[in-house]
């Protein structure tokens, strides 16, 4: 069953602590992306026909499945972070500035093979590591957890990583590691933060700023969305995206975060006494793989608490319906191809359009046949096998 809380915690205009929002007023985030030969904006898309089918305005929705070839957008943030780190490794040892700055364009600014760099994922940020660590000819470790599907395992070990397959959930490939970081002197490059472990998951969420700033530049001239739904997950794009939608004056605009009913941990967080970070009480199984998220992002959580209007759950039924949505488009609408993480915006959607329960929800969303709808496509299929089997049936 799909719910919803509204945020007793939201800011008009939030007041976050210096060092929680730092990495986001960098000048060089979108730079670095441009430095990788794979770099070009992805799409953002209008949905006309389902829109009108859906009751709403209009429907905008940026499509990361097709960012450098990884049909995900989580290289964005693995990549600026990777960057970072070795430019003030290069500037400790004496480099200059002017070859720190040029590691993605000039392969001999640093030894191959002189760092590991290791993390623990649900496959689209340890694919983006390992992808980072190919690129600059270092190595890469990954981890992930027990019931990670084989394709998503040969994607990452395409890209040269190491992949160790975990006993337990998400949260269990987190912990080990960590140890093992520790243990063996690699360098841990996580999108999940715990306490002592807060500025390379800051960089990350700093570089997905990237993605924000091409729906800017393709909003010119267009009609300005007045709802944005973001995946939740551990937090980190949401916290982005509450960075981004909190600061460029878009006064007006309602944010709400969308997670799997069984890996509710920001809306868990949301609904604690105080707002603090909790544990969802979930099983962690959903077929949204990419967001099957225990604990937030202690990094992230900040931000998210005070930025967002809404967090709703959402069940996989309504990710199976939002999949064929996109790949069986209404009218002359593009094809999306879509993973299960991916659809879970415009399931979100339906919901919030289909669902009698989720009446006031719609009401406090502004939600109306006038709205115009943001969406992220945050992943394409990169389960190819399931992916097919849930096409087969058509909307």
């Amino acid at each position: 069953m799909c719910k919803y809380v509204n945020n007793p915690y939201r800011q008009i205009d939030p007041a976050w602590e210096k060092e929680d929002c730092a990495a986001f007023k960098r000048d060089d985030i979108r730079t670095v992306h441009q430095m990788l030969a794979e770099y070009q904006p992805t799409p953002l898309v209008a949905l006309p026909a389902l829109a009108e089918r859906l009751g709403v305005g209009y429907i905008l929705v940026k499509d990361e499945s097709h960012r450098f070839g990884l049909k995900a957008f989580k290289a964005l943030g693995s990549s600026y972070a990777i960057y970072q780190f070795l430019r003030d490794q290069l500037l400790a040892s004496g480099t200059p500035l002017s070859k720190c700055e040029d590691v993605y364009r000039d392969q001999d600014v640093i030894e191959p093979g002189g760092f590991t760099f290791c993390t623990a994922t649900d496959v689209n940020h340890g694919r983006g590591v390992a992808w980072s660590a190919r690129k600059l000819r270092q190595n890469a470790v990954i981890y992930v957890p027990a019931e990670t599907v084989p394709a998503r395992i040969e994607s990452i070990r395409a890209e040269g990583a190491e992949v160790i397959v975990t006993d337990g959930n998400y949260d269990d490939a987190v912990e080990r590691a960590a140890e093992d970081a520790v243990k063996n002197g690699w360098q841990i490059i996580s999108d999940n933060s715990w306490v002592g472990y807060v500025e390379i998951p800051r960089l990350i969420m700093a570089g997905y700023l990237t993605l924000f700033e091409e729906i800017e530049d393709a909003l010119s001239g267009v009609k300005r969305p007045e709802v944005v739904i973001i995946q939740g997950g551990v937090g980190a794009l949401a916290a982005a995206a509450a960075w981004h939608f909190n600061q460029t004056g878009s006064t007006g605009i309602r944010l709400a975060a969308v997670e799997p009913v069984d890996a509710d941990c920001l809306l868990a967080s949301i609904s604690s006494p105080g707002g603090i970070p909790t544990v969802s009480q979930g099983t962690q199984k959903s077929i949204m793989a990419g967001l099957n998220c225990g604990k937030p992002s202690l990094a992230a959580w900040p931000l998210i608490r005070s930025g967002f209007d809404m967090f709703m759950t959402i069940s996989d039924d309504y990710c199976i319906k939002a999949m064929r949505s996109y790949y069986y488009p209404s009218g002359d609408d593009p094809r999306i191809i879509s993973g299960e993480s991916g659809a879970a915006g415009l399931g979100a959607l339906m919901a919030l359009c289909h669902e009698m329960s989720l009446a006031a929800a719609r009401e406090s969303l502004g939600l109306d046949s006038r709205s115009t709808v943001l969406l992220l496509n945050t992943e394409g299929d990169t389960d190819p096998v399931h992916f097919s089997k849930i096409i087969k049936e058509k909307p």
